[in-house]
């Protein structure tokens, strides 16, 4: 746990990162967002591998084209592994069909499990590409410019600039639990609902205040995140090779 936690709290130097000069960082924040979205349609609709070997090797291009560490994006992209394992197991225990892959005869359990894992890695890092070359405000800023709700705006925008605050929590409840139980090397799960249950009630009460606190200090959504850049005939020119492209991959893989 203090792994996974020290891997997501280590996250907060994106802020730094996003506002590097390279070719990747220029493209226009709304062109990142609409190929972001693209991307993890075409990696989730997918069921054939050697068209998420296409997507990897365009990930990593982009990772290097941004100066971002490879090392760095796959850590960001093993995080939801935990959570993908739960869905990917069912598969392995439920579905015993053999099918043929590729010549090779398997279970279909095997090949839904690592595709599975496979498509949530990826979307990670795309998602960590798009935010790790563009400064949130510019991306907020977009999504307001294109009607998106302010509710759904608002709560993106909350989570994400709190979610360290709610992991330092989780973190620090978890070395006093540790402490007043030296004999165990985790939470145990007859304390897990009550751990849960008083994180979620902490970080609902901290995130009320802090909304109260941004409301009095005249804090709205909708005007405070004005500044868009302007989508010219050059970023429509942009979005249309690379929608081309994915088109092609779909076609022919």
């Amino acid at each position: 746990m203090y792994k996974l936690l020290n891997a997501m709290l280590a996250m907060n130097n994106i802020e730094s990162i996003s506002h590097k000069n390279t070719i990747i960082h220029q493209w226009h924040p709304l062109f990142k967002i609409i190929c972001t979205f693209i991307m993890i349609i075409c990696i989730i609709s997918t069921y054939q591998l050697l068209e998420l070997i296409i997507y990897t090797l365009m990930i990593i291009i982009t990772s290097l084209l941004a100066h971002i560490s490879i090392q760095k994006l796959i850590t960001r992209g093993l995080l939801g592994l935990p959570f993908s394992l739960c869905l990917g197991v069912s598969f392995l225990i439920f579905d015993h069909k053999i099918i043929s892959f590729y010549g090779l005869m398997i279970y279909e359990g095997i090949l839904l499990l690592i595709l599975v894992l496979l498509k949530t890695t990826l979307c990670l890092m795309t998602s960590y590409i798009l935010i790790a070359t563009t400064p949130f405000d510019q991306i907020t800023g977009e999504l307001i410019h294109i009607k998106i709700p302010s509710t759904f705006v608002l709560s993106l925008t909350m989570t994400y600039r709190y979610i360290y605050s709610l992991l330092y929590d989780a973190k620090t409840m978890s070395a006093s639990y540790l402490l007043k139980n030296p004999q165990v090397k985790g939470i145990d799960l007859k304390d897990m609902g009550s751990f849960v249950g008083h994180l979620l009630v902490n970080s609902f009460n901290k995130s009320q205040h802090v909304y109260e606190c941004m409301l009095c200090r005249g804090y709205n959504i909708e005007t405070s995140y004005q500044r868009y850049e302007k989508f010219d005939i050059d970023n429509i020119f942009l979005l249309m090779m690379f929608m081309s492209f994915m088109i092609i991959v779909k076609v022919m893989v």
